[in-house]
């Protein structure tokens, strides 16, 4: 078993989302091969729009970067995990320019409508592609995600098809960028993230009771604008 994080956060190995990330990659065998690739120090020039993937070089991009090896890695894995934050309700932009740059692995779309709202517009043109699963894992550093993600999702559905991969979706995702901070919540959140991978390893989906745990703020709303006002205002924060 292979997975494959794609970490698309600026902060790289200090990323809050990527803790969740490796805690899921956790909860599978230990035989199993966990790679990370950080986004943001690789070289992947944005899409030119050429569509050469579809015509002059169908399945492969005529761009010379790194995209070219992590095309290799994303056939290699079994698993992929984006994991990423969301600062302005959206992908950042490395994740949205390594997206846009999977065009290759599309077929030609040729005018066909999604007929009942739950499928990919673009079939895949590798076979094998299909058998992977994918994995969103994001943190936001709002009270709630319900209202944060629908834009997010929906281009995942639109990509992907509705249903064709799991999303773990974390609110309050700066609590996890400060030792001693929350520690039991923090602690407590993270072993049900790894209990997720478990599920995920065994299963390929995540029990709708670990779901439900894991889509509960890690603090309640008022102990975490106690924290976002002391950050945002300079001052130390306070321990809860």
């Amino acid at each position: 078993m292979k997975i494959l994080i794609l970490n698309g956060s600026p902060r790289t190995e200090r990323s809050n989302t990527l803790q969740l990330a490796l805690a899921f990659a956790n909860g599978f065998p230990e035989e199993t091969n966990t790679e990370v690739v950080h986004l943001y120090k690789q070289n992947i020039k944005p899409c030119l729009g050429c569509f050469s993937c579809w015509t002059k070089t169908p399945g492969n991009c005529v761009i010379n970067d790194d995209m070219q090896t992590l095309y290799e890695k994303l056939e290699n894995a079994d698993v992929i995990i984006e994991c990423f934050p969301l600062y302005f309700f959206g992908m950042p932009s490395t994740i949205k320019v390594m997206t846009d740059r999977c065009l290759p692995f599309m077929k030609t779309y040729l005018g066909t409508s999604d007929e009942d709202g739950k499928s990919s517009f673009h079939q895949l043109r590798n076979s094998a592609m299909r058998s992977k699963s994918l994995v969103l894992i994001s943190t936001c550093g709002y009270v709630h995600t319900t209202p944060m993600y629908p834009a997010l999702l929906k281009q995942f559905d639109l990509i992907c098809g509705e249903g064709n991969y799991t999303a773990i979706l974390c609110s309050e995702g700066e609590l996890f960028g400060y030792e001693g901070l929350a520690e039991r919540q923090r602690k407590g959140y993270l072993s049900d993230v790894t209990k997720a991978g478990a599920e995920f390893a065994e299963t390929g989906a995540i029990s709708e009771k670990t779901a439900e745990r894991l889509s509960r703020p890690v603090l309640s709303p008022s102990g975490f604008e106690a924290i976002v006002r002391s950050h945002w205002g300079g001052e130390e924060f306070p321990q809860i």
